[in-house]
C-alpha cells in the first residue's frame, strides 16, 4: 500500500521549473560579453529551465513503472529511470531546446544588443620636433621600442599594420609626412569586422609638438579601454622611452 501511495504522488507531482537549477558563467571580461551573458541569463536559462521541466514530467510519465521507489523505514531512495524514450516525443524536446539556444556565430550574438558607437579626441604635447614624433607612428622600429614588442608594419597607404600582439590591426588609409595620418582602426575583441577611424594630426607649436587624436566608430562599452590604451601604450611609452615628456628641443 505504501510503495503504491508513493508511486501515485510521484506521479501526479509537477516539476516545478525553479526546481531546475541552471547556472551561467562569464568566461571573458568586458562589456560586450557581459551584454550577452545578461542575456544568456535573462532569456536563455529560463527557456532551457521550462523545456528540462517538461523533459522530466515526460520521463516520470514514461519510465515510471522502472522507478526505484523506497521502501517503508528505508529513508530517501534514489529514483532511476530506464534509458529508453520514445524517438517522438524525445525528438520534439530537442527540437525545442534547439530552437531556445543562442547561434554560435559571430554575428548573430549581437542582433538584440544595441550596439551604440561613439567617438572622442585626446591631445597631447610632446617635447621634440614635430618629425620626430611623426615617426614614432610610422617607423617600425620607433614602435618597436616603445611598445617593447614587435610591430608589424607597412607605412604607405593601404599598407597594414599589427601592433601588441595582434591586439590592434588595421590599415594606413592616409599619409601626409609631419603634418597628419589617418588609420582604419581596430581591436581584437571588437565583433568581426568592426572598424574604428582614427586621425593624428601633427602641429609644431615651436617650443614643441602638438598631437591631436580622433577615433570615431568606437563601439560605446569601449570607450574607456580605447582612451586609456592610447595614453598607457602610446603617448606614456613615447615620452618615457625617447626623453620626450620633459626639457627643451
Amino acid at each position: 500500500w505504501y510503495q503504491r501511495r508513493v508511486r501515485k504522488q510521484w506521479y501526479q507531482r509537477r516539476v516545478r521549473e525553479d526546481e531546475v537549477d541552471i547556472t551561467t558563467r562569464q568566461e571573458k571580461s568586458g562589456g560586450e560579453h557581459s551584454k550577452l551573458h545578461q542575456i544568456v541569463k535573462q532569456q536563455l536559462a529560463p527557456k532551457c529551465r521550462e523545456i528540462i521541466g517538461q523533459y522530466i514530467q515526460f520521463l516520470q510519465t514514461t519510465h515510471g513503472k522502472q522507478v526505484v521507489l523506497p521502501t517503508k523505514g528505508a529513508g530517501q531512495g534514489i529514483n532511476t529511470v530506464s534509458t529508453k524514450t520514445k524517438p517522438d516525443s524525445v525528438n520534439s524536446i530537442k527540437k525545442q531546446m534547439d530552437a531556445a539556444v543562442i547561434s554560435k556565430s559571430g554575428p548573430k550574438k549581437t542582433e538584440n544588443v544595441t550596439l551604440q558607437r561613439t567617438e572622442f579626441s585626446l591631445k597631447d604635447t610632446f617635447k621634440c620636433r614635430r618629425e620626430e614624433l611623426f615617426q614614432c607612428f610610422v617607423n617600425p622600429d620607433r614602435m618597436k621600442a616603445y611598445l617593447r614588442g614587435e610591430a608589424d608594419v607597412d607605412p604607405r597607404e593601404s599598407g597594414k599594420f599589427s601592433l601588441l600582439a595582434g591586439a590592434i590591426t588595421g590599415t594606413y588609409l592616409e599619409i601626409q609626412p609631419e603634418d597628419k595620418i589617418q588609420q582604419h582602426w581596430r581591436f581584437k575583441d571588437w565583433p568581426a569586422e568592426m572598424f574604428s577611424s582614427v586621425t593624428l594630426t601633427f602641429k609644431d607649436t615651436g617650443s614643441s609638438t602638438e598631437l591631436t587624436l580622433h577615433q570615431t566608430g568606437v563601439p560605446q562599452y569601449s570607450l574607456e579601454q580605447i582612451k586609456q590604451g592610447w595614453t598607457r601604450y602610446y603617448f606614456q611609452p613615447i615620452k618615457m622611452t625617447f626623453g620626450y615628456g620633459s626639457g627643451s628641443l
